[in-house]
């Protein structure tokens, strides 16, 4: 019987992951930030599934708590077991905004769980994988491509996962450790990204921590129009509300014997041709693409005063 840890279980892509991989019968850690402090996640994930499955905590960003994990994980390893058969790095957290408006402890959280905590993890769990012949999935994104506006932050941390695990599948391959990378494509609407309150509350930090001249030289009616532009994207696009597909390419990448490398889940065909023409094509031939902005769209406060 497979034995897998998934982090990020308390919601979303991990959430139902674990649930998946319960049903089909195999041995399920999933790690949750909140699995001791009684959050919703770990609690349903304990009602509604088998005995197999058991919440471990974990905040990726904290040693302490990863190598408290792998120890848990090594105790509750069935016997003979030589090790962990997949990891699953799925924690991750979002954050929109304009370069400008994001302050630098913001990047370093956002980095710190995406990329840190992708690395951490796998660190930690890499010679239980290691002993199995096993594999490492990491859950990064179709901005791990390319990079667009007022999400930089978030983009940095996945194209960084994707360079890491490129790396890794390379150097584990000697060991017969499979690395595998996962892309989803626009799914906010199918975890807590997209849920408005959650939006609301990304927005809010961003006003907050702005500094006051960069407030002045936008504008904050430039601020709230970009953010409500981005907010409708999120919770008005009816694609990527359902989470199915993201979740079977998981499960596929966990599962099969010979999955693909990279896994790139889109909501559709012309999302499709939107992501591979944004990653691999040309930046002269794209950035008209990426900037869609319309003439009468307003501007930053201090363009208009210049005008």
């Amino acid at each position: 019987m497979f034995d897998f840890l998934t982090t990020g279980c308390d919601s979303g892509f991990g959430f139902e992951l674990a649930k998946r991989l319960d049903s089909l019968g195999f041995t399920v850690f999933a790690g949750c930030l909140l699995a001791d402090s009684g959050g919703e996640g770990s609690q349903k994930l304990r009602a509604e599934c088998s005995s197999r499955l058991s919440t471990v905590q974990i905040d990726v960003t904290h040693d302490g708590q990863v190598k408290a994990a792998v120890q848990h994980v090594k105790d509750s390893l069935p016997t003979g077991s030589k090790g962990l058969y997949a990891l699953v790095n799925n924690a991750g957290i979002w954050q929109p905004g304009e370069i400008e408006w994001v302050s630098l402890a913001t990047y370093r959280r956002v980095m710190e769980v995406n990329t840190f905590g992708t690395v951490r993890v796998t660190k930690a769990f890499l010679p239980l994988i290691r002993r199995e012949k096993g594999r490492v999935v990491n859950i990064s994104s179709v901005h791990g491509l390319y990079s667009s506006p007022s999400q930089t932050a978030y983009n940095m941390t996945k194209r960084a996962v994707e360079f890491f695990s490129d790396a890794l599948r390379h150097e584990m391959h000697k060991w017969g450790v499979k690395v595998i990378i996962v892309e989803p494509s626009s799914f906010g609407r199918a975890t807590n990204v997209g849920l408005p309150a959650t939006i609301d509350m990304l927005v809010q930090n961003l006003r907050d921590n702005m500094e006051e001249s960069v407030k002045e030289d936008y504008g904050m009616e430039y601020f709230d129009f970009k953010m409500e532009q981005m907010k409708a994207r999120i919770t008005t696009d009816p694609r990527g509300k359902d989470a199915t597909p993201v979740i079977d390419a998981m499960a596929d990448a966990v599962t099969l014997t010979n999955p693909e490398h990279r896994c790139l889940i889109v909501t559709s065909f012309e999302d499709y041709v939107t992501r591979i023409w944004l990653g691999y094509f040309p930046t002269r031939w794209t950035d008209s693409t990426i900037r869609a902005e319309k003439e009468d769209d307003l501007k930053p406060a201090m363009l208009q005063k210049n005008k």
